[in-house]
């Protein structure tokens, strides 16, 4: 059997889909868009005096965890966790370099928490979404009940 290098196998490529780059590249800009926002001098604190700073960690985190989960076909949760742990991370990092920003391990946690939570929405959304595709392609293969009306039964003698 001769192996064609220009075409990849299915278990190289079936971890992330060409959909899934999509949902990459997004996460990617997103994260690229909350750290360019957070080095604003004053942008992040008053977005954090407006909205509460663990509130803007929930609703960026889960959304970035939420582009990570979509991006993957393979191993969601554990790959969506360990970004989210990283991603945060550096940003907690970059944020003790400015004057104007502060490290937080609560932040950390937050992001942590967020992305736990998206995890879990997602992961229930994508197990109802597989039911009903079964459900419905189960429901395809079966026959279609016997007629009981009278008036269908003299037609078919």
């Amino acid at each position: 059997m001769r192996i064609d290098p220009s075409r990849p196998s299915h278990k190289a490529t079936g971890l992330v889909t060409p959909r899934g780059r999509l949902y990459l590249a997004a996460a990617i800009a997103f994260f690229l868009t909350m750290l360019v926002v957070g080095s604003i001098p004053g942008k992040a604190q008053a977005l954090n005096r407006e909205y509460g700073d663990k509130l803007m960690h929930l609703c960026a985190y889960a959304c970035l965890a939420g582009a990570i989960f979509l991006a993957f076909s393979r191993h969601r949760a554990v790959i969506t966790l360990a970004s989210v742990a990283m991603l945060g991370s550096l940003d907690e990092i970059i944020q003790g370099f400015f004057p104007y920003r502060s490290s937080n391990l609560a932040d950390l946690l937050t992001d942590l928490a967020a992305a736990l939570a998206a995890i879990a929405v997602l992961s229930l959304v994508n197990a109802f979404v597989n039911a009903m595709a079964r459900k419905d392609a189960g429901a395809s293969y079966r026959s279609p009940p016997p007629s009981t009306c009278a008036h269908e039964d003299h037609h078919h003698r």
